[in-house]
C-alpha cells in the first residue's frame, strides 16, 4: 500500500513538471513573437494573451512589448541629434535623465539610454510601474557620482505644468478626493484653453503636448528649444506671470490689479474671456454644474466680499426666490456689478466695479498650477504614454483643439488595450492608435521639422 501511494506520488510529480515544461515553453514562445511584433503583422490570436482586467504585472508586460512607442518617444527626446553621430550632439539622448519606479515603490534614479534600443531593451526588462522623465544634464546621469558636483548640472529640460484635480476640491461639489466625473473635468478643459493661449500668444511658444495623466490631472510639455534652455529664475517668473488663482483654502477672489490701468491686463482679460464660459454658461461648468451658490462654503465666501447693500440686496432675492438656482443668483450678482459701474464716480470705484466678479470667475475657474514643478529644471514629470496603475488607464496625449470633447473615462486601459489585441492580433486596430496619431501628426512632425532645421543651422554657422 506504501509502494502504491509512492508510486502515485512520483507520477503526480512528473505530471507537475511536464505541466510547468509546458507553460514556460508557451512564455518563451509568446516573448519571441512579441518581439518582431511592430515589423511583422501578426495574425489573429485565437487566445487572450492575459487575464482582461484593468492593471496587473502580466498586462503591463504584453503593453510594454506591444503597444508602448517607443520609437516615438525616442523621437521626441531626441530632437533628432542621432546616437550614431548624424546630426546634433551624439551623447544627447545618453545624458537625459529617465527615473523607474518599480512594484513595491522601489526608485530608480539617474537611468540613462544611449538609443531607443537600449531604452526599449530596460524598460521590458524592469517592468517599472512608472516611469518619470528629467532633464538633460552636462554628463550622463548614471555618472552623476563620478563628476565633480558643480560640473553635474542640467542644461535642458522642457517647460512643464502639472494641474491635478486634488487643487480644486474645495472649489468641487460633486466629486471628492479621487473620484472623478464629467462636471470636474470641466476645470481641467478650462485649464488647458487658458494654459495653451497665453503660451502661444503671450510667449510665442509653438510645441505644446497636453497629457493625461491617467487619473484627475493633466501634464503640459512645453518644447520649443527657447522654453527648454530656460533658466529656474526664468521659469518662476513665467509661472508667475501665469498663475492668477490666489493661494487658500476658500478663497473667493482673485488678487487682480490694475496697477494704476484703466483697464485689466490684456492676459488677464483673455483668461478671463475664455474662463467666464466655462464658469457661467456651460450646463456642466462651475455655475450650473457645480451649483457652487448652493452647495458648500463658497455663497457665504462670495456674500463677504460685496458691500453691505448688495448683500442685503441678494440675501432679500433669496429669502424670496428659496428655489433659485445659482445662475439665477449670478444672474442677480451680475445685475449689481452693473449698477456699480453706473455709480462709480472716482478712480477707484471705477477700478473696483472692472474687478467685480472677474475675479470671483478667474479664482474658480484659471488653471491651479503646482507651480514648484514648473520652476525648477531638474523636477521630475511622469512620461507620456505610461500606466496609471491606479486605473489601468494609459496617460495619452489630448489635442487642445478638441479639448471639450475629451472625456477621460473614455480613454483604453491596458486591459481594454488587451483585449482589442486578443481580438485582431494587429496594434494598430487597438483604440491607441488615434493618440498615437495625434502624437506624431499634431506634435511631433512640426517639432522635428523644427529641431531638424536648428541642427542644421547650428552645423552651418559652425562651419
Amino acid at each position: 500500500m506504501v509502494m502504491d501511494t509512492l508510486e502515485a506520488s512520483k507520477r503526480k510529480l512528473e505530471e507537475d513538471a511536464e505541466v510547468a515544461e509546458q507553460s514556460a515553453g508557451d512564455v518563451v514562445a509568446k516573448r519571441a513573437a512579441a518581439a518582431d511584433a511592430e515589423a511583422v503583422k501578426p495574425a489573429p490570436m485565437s487566445q487572450p494573451l492575459v487575464k482582461l482586467e484593468d492593471f496587473s504585472a502580466e498586462l503591463l508586460a504584453v503593453y510594454y512589448d506591444r503597444l508602448f512607442p517607443f520609437l516615438q518617444m525616442f523621437r521626441w527626446l531626441s530632437y533628432r541629434n542621432d546616437p550614431k553621430g548624424g546630426n546634433g550632439e551624439k551623447d544627447y539622448f545618453l545624458r537625459r535623465e529617465f527615473t523607474f519606479v518599480l512594484q513595491g515603490d522601489i526608485y530608480c534614479r539617474y537611468m540613462c539610454f544611449r538609443d531607443v534600443d537600449e531604452y526599449r531593451s530596460q524598460v521590458l526588462a524592469r517592468q517599472p510601474v512608472r516611469m518619470e522623465i528629467g532633464a538633460v544634464y552636462t554628463h550622463p546621469p548614471k555618472n552623476h557620482n563620478s563628476v565633480i558636483k558643480d560640473a553635474y548640472k542640467p542644461v535642458e529640460r522642457e517647460l512643464v505644468f502639472d494641474i491635478d484635480m486634488d487643487d480644486y476640491d474645495d472649489i468641487r461639489t460633486c466629486c471628492t478626493g479621487a473620484k472623478l466625473c464629467n462636471l470636474c473635468w470641466n476645470f481641467m478643459k478650462a485649464a488647458i484653453k487658458v494654459l495653451d493661449r497665453v503660451l502661444r500668444e503671450d510667449f510665442g511658444f509653438n510645441h505644446i503636448l497636453f497629457v493625461y495623466s491617467g487619473r484627475r490631472g493633466v501634464h503640459c510639455w512645453v518644447c520649443d528649444k527657447v522654453a527648454r534652455r530656460l533658466s529656474n529664475e526664468q521659469r518662476s517668473a513665467l509661472v508667475e506671470y501665469i498663475n492668477l488663482v490666489t493661494p487658500g483654502t476658500n478663497r473667493a477672489r482673485a488678487d487682480l490689479r490694475m496697477n494704476g490701468c484703466e483697464d485689466l491686463h490684456p492676459s488677464v482679460q483673455e483668461a478671463y474671456r475664455i474662463c467666464e464660459g466655462y464658469f457661467r454658461d456651460d450646463p456642466n461648468g462651475v455655475l450650473q454644474g457645480q451649483d457652487i451658490l448652493r452647495k458648500g462654503p463658497h455663497f457665504d465666501n462670495i456674500m463677504e466680499t460685496l458691500s453691505v447693500s448688495e448683500r442685503e440686496e441678494i440675501s432679500k432675492y433669496c429669502k424670496e426666490k428659496p428655489d433659485a438656482t445659482s445662475y439665477q443668483i449670478w444672474m442677480q450678482l451680475e445685475k449689481l456689478a452693473t449698477a456699480r459701474s453706473q455709480a462709480a464716480a472716482s478712480f477707484r470705484q471705477k477700478a473696483d466695479a472692472k474687478l467685480m466678479l472677474k475675479d470671483i470667475i478667474i479664482q474658480f475657474t484659471c488653471p491651479r498650477l503646482d507651480i514648484n514643478v514648473s520652476k525648477q529644471m531638474n523636477h521630475l514629470l511622469k512620461s507620456p504614454f505610461v500606466v496609471h496603475p491606479k486605473t489601468g488607464r494609459v496617460c495619452v496625449p489630448i489635442d487642445q483643439t478638441q479639448a471639450d470633447h475629451f472625456n477621460p473615462m473614455e480613454v483604453p486601459t491596458i486591459g481594454s488595450l488587451v483585449a482589442e489585441l486578443n481580438q485582431s492580433g494587429d496594434v494598430r486596430q487597438t483604440s491607441l492608435r488615434n493618440f498615437t496619431h495625434f502624437f506624431e501628426v499634431g506634435f511631433l512632425k512640426a517639432l522635428e521639422a523644427e529641431s531638424l532645421k536648428d541642427l542644421r543651422d547650428k552645423g552651418s554657422l559652425e562651419f
